[in-house]
């Protein structure tokens, strides 16, 4: 075997360990770098490790080194420059989710320079004024502020925890941050009527990016059987359809109907007693709103999720059920199905004594 397709080999390996969440991955980097590995894929491999272990600490060294190799990242936009008064734009280039859960930093971020503009997705300009210390937002394309805003450095919102250093300890950072108008939110409660249930927002599908994330509806609808609930679909996207395969039920119902836009499904979860989804935007504003969410992760969750456990030190509203095997979202579904008859006869009977 060559030299080559040996460094290649243990990459593989270290990345297959990471995959299947095995503790061995960690070393398994270490080893494929020493072995010749390319050293800024080894060091991106151990920073996933470390986060998924919750040591942040470590997983910010990785990035140090890989910033100090230099070689070209679209993803980062921080020089490393010291961001103290001076003029910062944040840039959003990745999911609406990513920018939800990082724009916590704002607050830090306003008080260390003398001006920061945030620019953001169209879709998340309305809303995202409603974070707290974000108040200066742009936006591209046909709502492009007329005049180009001047700014001295630049970062990405995803490098706002690396320049802060974040440890667990400093999270969450901020709690309930998301705070939505209260002629929005007053109008959304008329608009869904009385209360005569819990009300329960479902998401089962995530992006086509990682459709490993989504849950196919055959399995998810098991969860819709929870008796004196009303259902609320949060759902987007094409996947919204397997919605209105349901057998009419008058504790089904879609948001949808309700309008259009992140402020409108914001606006819906705010009103809801707990929200069940995939990794997806909605659990991020449940999160930064701080109302109840269970969130159902793929085995190979993403690292802000961690490696295990049931809490998120990002939002304490939430809470983590695992896939044990890789793809068996059955038994998942099984356990939450459970969990969700439990706190529906809790819930119903706490209303009853109310």
């Amino acid at each position: 075997m060559s030299l080559l397709a040996s460094n290649s080999r243990c990459i593989e390996v270290a990345e297959d360990l990471l995959d299947r969440r095995d503790a061995g991955a960690l070393q398994a980097f270490h080893l494929a770098e020493a072995c010749g590995a390319e050293a800024d894929r080894c060091a991106a491999g151990r920073w996933m490790a470390h986060m998924l272990a919750v040591d942040f600490a470590s997983a910010w060294l990785e990035s140090d080194a890989i910033c100090l190799r230099g070689a070209s990242d679209p993803s980062r936009m921080w020089n490393g420059e010291p961001l103290q008064n001076r003029r910062v734009i944040v840039r959003c280039l990745h999911g609406l989710g990513d920018a939800i859960q990082f724009l916590r930093f704002a607050p830090r971020l306003r008080t260390l320079t003398s001006e920061v503009t945030f620019e953001v997705p169209p879709a998340l300009l309305e809303l995202a004024s409603c974070i707290k210390s974000v108040h200066r937002v742009i936006t591209g394309g046909r709502l492009a502020p007329s005049q180009p805003i001047v700014w001295d450095s630049q970062v990405e919102v995803m490098e706002l925890p690396y320049i802060f250093r974040t440890e667990l300890h400093h999270l969450p950072i901020a709690e309930r941050y998301l705070h939505l108008p209260a002629s929005h939110r007053g109008t959304m409660a008329r608009t869904m009527g009385p209360i005569s249930a819990p009300r329960i927002g479902v998401a089962w599908a995530a992006g086509d990016w990682n459709v490993s994330r989504s849950i196919p509806f055959g399995l998810f609808r098991r969860l819709l059987s929870a008796n004196n609930c009303e259902f609320w679909t949060l759902q987007a996207g094409p996947p919204q359809s397997d919605w209105h395969q349901l057998p009419y039920s008058p504790h089904h119902h879609d948001s949808a109907c309700l309008g259009t836009g992140l402020m409108t499904l914001a606006c819906v979860i705010s009103q809801l007693d707990l929200v069940i989804t995939v990794d997806t935007l909605a659990a991020h504003l449940a999160g930064a709103m701080g109302i109840p969410a269970w969130v159902l992760l793929q085995h190979a969750a993403d690292w802000r999720w961690m490696a295990s456990g049931n809490t998120s030190p990002w939002y304490p509203s939430l809470r983590l059920f695992r896939q044990h095997d890789r793809g068996d979202w059955s038994a998942l579904i099984e356990q939450v199905r459970e969990e969700l008859h439990s706190w529906t006869r809790t819930c119903n009977r706490s209303q009853k004594i109310a």
